[in-house]
């Protein structure tokens, strides 16, 4: 069996891709030519962590066990998500039993890494250089030589770090921290075995979402003729030509996969999903919280929500999500949660227009609705134009920023597969494919038996 080398860029856009970058991007465009390839259905939320684990797993959120960057402890206190809160098999847990090496890199949600037969060096959640971002840990001073240790894992330090920085830094940090991450591969590429290469790139996301208006003239907030009005594409076509080296090393048996785990939208604005609950009434506040907030942009702490009087309140980021107080609500939650769908649907845009806003019931997109995690609802306001914002602080409906800074584009619904390998008959675009079934699909390349529990099939004729 030959081996497969897939390498990410997350948050690439099929329309970018697939159409207007395409004769930009001639290595991509070889494999689009020669290969097959596809619009990819992400998963519901396409949050990074999320998305990538369904693309390796071939499970959705509920059955990997994240629903956001966060998750409360048994104490009750919000904690940053990592590899201990995944639930499932992630492929590299499946070739390590069946005596195949991977070697899998910068992969969202690997901190802190686990054994396995390969290499792994964990993703942008990843705090420091230590001895849980890589396995083996003797490769560990090998990271440290690459120069910038602060850049490795990603752009800036702390979870959406990249939202304060200006453009000009993003983006010489974005190429910095790429060009150590490829330096670092290309060695590992040459020198070691392996049967799987995962290699994933965060700098397109971290660019996406602070210069999407730079470039995009019918954005609302479009700067006109900004100095950066390129940067996204030449990162695109840095990546590009990165790929061309790393195709040059394999060999032809190799099947390579391009692949994001979704896409981007621009962004209309924020809705204050928590201001809409209160307005509403759904959602109270201890009185001693709102003086304490007062005049100030906080993130929204469920221990200061008064949970006698609340019936519901709110989460999420590019795509909203809404908890509803069982307790509260009784036998009146089904009642209740349809009431709460309608008028979902019908918040308009800051101009009064109407939103294309899309509601998901738990039971709908999870297999597993019991985890305490587990929203009710999920919402996509304008399908993802318009993105939530969970923050207080804000006056009114509509905002441009979180407590934590501002985007200009958000996660879109669909992100890029692309796949060639010698032989292959099925050629040409095809029809969209959910992002579980990669993971079936890598497993038949590499000739090993899909485990029963993975319920998806691989992608037709690949």
């Amino acid at each position: 069996m030959g081996k497969v080398f897939l390498f990410g860029i997350d948050g690439a856009v099929p329309e970018l891709i697939f159409e207007k970058w395409r004769d930009e991007l001639p290595n991509i465009k070889r494999l689009m030519d020669l290969g097959a390839y596809a619009k990819l259905n992400s998963t519901i939320p396409p949050t990074t962590i999320i998305a990538w684990n369904a693309m390796l797993s071939g499970k959705d959120p509920s059955e990997i066990g994240v629903y956001s960057y966060t998750f409360k402890d048994k104490k009750g206190s919000t904690k940053i998500v990592s590899s201990k809160n995944v639930k499932c098999k992630r492929i590299w847990d499946i070739l390590t039993a069946q005596d195949k090496r991977t070697i899998s890199l910068f992969v969202p949600l690997t901190y802190p890494v686990v054994p396995l037969k390969g290499i792994m060096v964990s993703d942008f959640l990843t705090p420091e250089i230590d001895d849980k971002c890589v396995y083996p840990i003797e490769l560990k001073d090998e990271l440290k030589k690459l120069g910038n240790e602060e850049l490795l894992f990603d752009v800036a330090v702390g979870l959406a770090g990249h939202k304060s920085l200006p453009e000009g830094e993003l983006i010489k940090r974005t190429l910095e921290m790429t060009r150590m991450q490829h330096q670092f591969a290309k060695k590992l590429l040459i020198n070691e075995k392996w049967d799987l290469f995962l290699l994933i790139n965060i700098g397109s996301d971290r660019l996406q979402h602070m210069l999407w208006r730079h470039f995009d003239e019918t954005h609302r907030r479009h700067i006109k003729d900004s100095l950066f009005k390129h940067a996204i594409k030449e990162y695109y076509k840095y990546l590009d030509k990165q790929l061309g080296e790393f195709i040059d090393k394999l060999d032809e048996n190799t099947t390579i996969i391009v692949a994001s785990d979704h896409g981007m939208i621009k962004q209309e604005g924020k809705i204050n999903i928590n201001n809409w609950l209160i307005e509403k009434g759904y959602l109270v506040l201890k009185k001693e919280y709102l003086d304490e907030i007062k005049g100030k942009k906080v993130r929204l702490s469920q221990e200061n929500i008064d949970k006698e009087k609340t019936i519901a309140w709110g989460g999420g980021a590019y795509n909203a999500r809404i908890y509803i107080n069982k307790e509260k609500v009784g036998k009146e939650y089904g009642t209740f949660r349809e009431k709460l769908i309608r008028e979902l649907k019908s918040i308009p845009g800051s101009g009064g227009e109407k939103l294309d806003t899309k509601v998901y019931k738990a039971e709908e997109i999870y297999k597993d609705t019991s985890h305490q995690e587990c929203p009710d609802l999920t919402i996509y306001f304008d399908d993802l134009r318009w993105a939530s914002n969970p923050d207080l602080g804000q006056e009114g409906l509509y905002s441009w920023e979180t407590a934590i800074g501002a985007d200009s584009a958000g996660h879109s619904r669909q992100g890029c597969f692309i796949i060639y390998k010698k032989g292959m008959t099925k050629k040409g675009k095809i029809q969209d494919i959910e992002i579980t079934q990669v993971m079936p699909t890598l497993l038949n390349i590499l000739g090993i038996e899909k485990p029963k529990d993975i319920e998806v099939t691989k992608i037709e004729g690949i």
